[in-house]
C-alpha cells in the first residue's frame, strides 16, 4: 500500500516543498529513505519507529520504503520526520487517506512528542505557495510564526493527539494563533537628531521616494553617518507581505529580526567579504544583500572595503536579485535593497579645505578604488559640509525659528510622493529632455547615468508635487550626480564615467 504526506525542507534561505511517499510491501522488516537524505534524515527512521510505538501505534513489520519527492534535491534536518510517520501511517491503514491541502513541519522525540524546526516560517510559507491551507506544526514552534492569510497552521502536542485529530470525521481543531504580530515601533533614531542639514535630509527624502542609490561624501564630523544610520525611518512602513517575507528570510538565516514594518538597516564591516556580500557555504547561507531585502544596506566608509566586495554590488543594484550557482545547485535570492554609502572626499577627509595634506596624487589614487561602473550605479551623491557653528550658540538658539526636519515629516512626504510617482514615469517633457541630453552629452555622461538623472528628476518631481518634470527638476538631479565643493568624481582627474 501506499501512503502520501507533504513536508518542506530549508534549501538556502528559502523552503522546499517535499512528497513523502511510503510504500509498504510483503517482505523481511526493513525501512529505507531514498531520494537523497542526509544524516539528519535518515536518522529519522529510529525516531520514527520509537515515535510511532510509544504513540500507541503500530510500527508495520514488513518491507517500507520511503521516497523524497523530488529526488534530485538534497534533504536535510529533521522537518520530515512527521510527515514521514503520516506517511507510514497512511501507507498501514492506521490513518484514513491524506484530506488536501495538509502538510506537516515537526521533528519527533522518541515518545511521539512534536519538536520545533527552524525556519518555519520560510517552510510555511514555501507550503502556502504550494496549496498547502493547513500546516502542521509543534506548539513551540508557533511562538516564532507570524499569521499568514491563506494559511491554517494546527499544532497538536503529540504524534498520538493528531492521529486522534485526523482520525476525527468532523477535524475538530483548537484555534492555533501565531505567538507573534507585525508592529510599528517608533525608531530610536531621527533625523532631527542631525543638526543644521536640512538641504541633505531633503536630498535623502527625493532617494527614499525613488529608492535610489546614495552617496554621501563629506570630511570628518560632517554628519554622513548619522544620516546614513537615521536613513531607514524615513521609509514608508512595510506591507504586510513584504514584512512577513523579510522576517522568513532572517529567521531561516539564523539572524535576530523582529517581527516589524520598520524597513531592515544591514550595515556590515569594512572587512566583507564577496561570500558574506552575495551569499555562499555549505550549506547554503545568505549574503548580506539579501538580509537587506526591503530595506537599507549601509556601507559606512565606502573605499575601505575590499575592492572585489564592492564589485560584487554590481548585479543586485541593478537586477534587484542574485542568482548563484553553488554545489550543483542554483539559488535564487531577493536582494531589493536601498544602498546608501557614505565616505570621505580624500584619504585624509578635508579635500578642498586648508587642512587638507593629501598631495593630488593620492586623492586620484585614492578615488580609482571605487571603479567607473559602480560609480556609474550610484544615482545620487551628495556632498555633506561640516555645519559651522558660532561659539557660544546651543543648537537650541540656531533652531529656535526653523526647528530641524524630523523623521515623521519626512516619512509623510516620502509616503505621499510615492503613491504619485508613476505618473511621472515615461518621456519627460520636451524642454527637460532636451536640457538633460545637452548635459549628458556635456558632461560625458553614460546612457546609464542620463536614465538615472532622468528617474532623480521624477523623484524630485514627485517629492515637490510638480505638476510634471521641470527644467529645474533635471538641473538639481544633475547637480546631485556630482559632490559640490570642486572635489571627488566628477571634478578634474575624476570623471564620472
Amino acid at each position: 500500500m501506499l501512503g502520501h504526506a507533504f513536508g518542506a525542507v530549508a534549501e538556502g534561505i528559502g523552503a522546499q516543498v517535499v512528497d513523502v511517499e511510503a510504500d509498504i510491501a510483503s517482505g523481511l522488516p526493513q525501512f529505507h529513505i531514498v531520494g537523497l537524505p542526509d544524516s539528519a534524515v535518515s536518522e529519522s527512521k529510529l525516531r520514527v519507529r520509537s515515535a510511532i510505538r510509544n504513540a500507541g501505534l503500530e510500527f508495520p513489520a514488513r518491507r517500507i520504503t520511503v521516497n523524497l519527492s523530488p529526488a534530485s534535491l538534497r534533504k536535510r534536518g529533521a522537518g520530515l520526520d512527521l510527515a514521514i510517520a503520516i506517511a507510514i501511517l497512511r501507507a498501514s491503514g492506521q490513518l484514513p487517506p491524506e484530506p488536501s491541502r495538509w502538510a506537516f513541519a515537526a521533528e519527533l522525540g522518541l515518545d511521539g512528542r512534536l519538536q520545533p524546526v527552524s525556519g518555519v516560517t520560510a517552510l510555511a510559507l514555501a507550503l502556502r505557495e504550494n496549496g498547502l491551507e493547513n500546516i502542521v506544526v509543534a506548539p513551540s514552534a508557533l511562538h516564532d510564526v507570524l499569521a499568514m492569510p491563506g494559511c491554517q497552521l494546527r499544532a497538536a502536542d503529540s504524534l498520538a493527539e493528531l492521529v486522534q485529530r485526523l482520525r476525527s470525521p468532523h477535524g475538530d481543531w483548537p484555534t492555533a494563533r501565531p505567538g507573534r504580530t507585525l508592529t510599528w515601533d517608533p525608531p530610536a533614531l531621527d533625523m532631527a537628531d542631525v543638526e543644521g542639514l536640512e538641504e541633505i535630509k531633503e536630498g535623502l527624502a527625493v532617494a527614499a521616494v525613488g529608492r535610489h542609490a546614495v552617496m554621501l561624501v563629506g570630511p570628518p564630523g560632517s554628519g554622513k553617518t548619522m544620516l546614513a544610520e537615521r536613513f531607514p525611518t524615513i521609509l514608508p512602513p512595510l506591507t504586510d507581505d513584504q514584512a512577513l517575507t523579510v522576517y522568513a528570510l532572517h529567521q531561516a538565516a539564523g539572524t535576530s529580526h523582529p517581527p516589524s514594518r520598520v524597513p531592515p538597516l544591514r550595515a556590515p564591516h569594512h572587512s566583507l567579504t564577496p561570500a558574506g556580500l552575495v551569499g555562499g557555504g555549505q550549506p547554503f547561507q545568505a549574503g548580506e544583500v539579501t538580509l537587506a531585502h526591503q530595506g537599507v544596506l549601509l556601507f559606512d566608509e565606502l573605499l575601505e572595503f575590499p575592492r572585489p566586495t564592492l564589485e560584487a554590488l554590481r548585479e543586485p543594484l541593478t537586477q534587484r536579485h542574485l542568482v548563484i550557482s553553488r554545489a550543483g545547485r542554483t539559488h535564487r535570492l531577493p536582494a531589493d535593497f536601498q544602498f546608501i554609502a557614505t565616505l570621505n572626499p580624500c584619504p585624509c577627509g578635508w579635500y578642498g579645505t586648508p587642512h587638507c595634506r593629501c598631495p593630488e596624487h593620492a586623492v586620484r589614487r585614492y578615488w580609482s578604488r571605487l571603479s567607473g561602473p559602480i560609480l556609474d550605479r550610484m544615482d545620487m551623491i551628495l556632498y555633506v559640509a561640516k555645519p559651522a557653528r558660532t561659539a557660544g550658540t546651543t543648537h537650541a538658539q540656531q533652531g529656535a525659528s526653523t526647528p530641524p526636519l524630523d523623521s515623521q515629516n519626512l516619512r509623510e512626504r516620502v509616503t505621499v510622493a510615492r503613491a504619485r510617482l508613476a505618473r511621472y514615469r515615461g518621456t519627460l517633457p520636451e524642454a527637460a529632455h532636451t536640457m538633460l541630453q545637452r548635459a549628458g552629452a556635456a558632461l560625458g555622461l553614460s546612457r546609464r547615468g542620463v536614465e538615472a538623472v532622468a528617474r532623480v528628476a521624477q523623484s524630485i518631481a514627485a517629492y515637490e508635487g510638480h505638476p510634471e518634470v521641470t527644467v529645474d527638476d533635471v538641473a538639481r538631479a544633475l547637480a546631485w550626480r556630482t559632490p559640490a565643493g570642486g572635489h571627488g568624481p566628477g571634478t578634474a582627474g575624476h570623471p564620472v564615467t
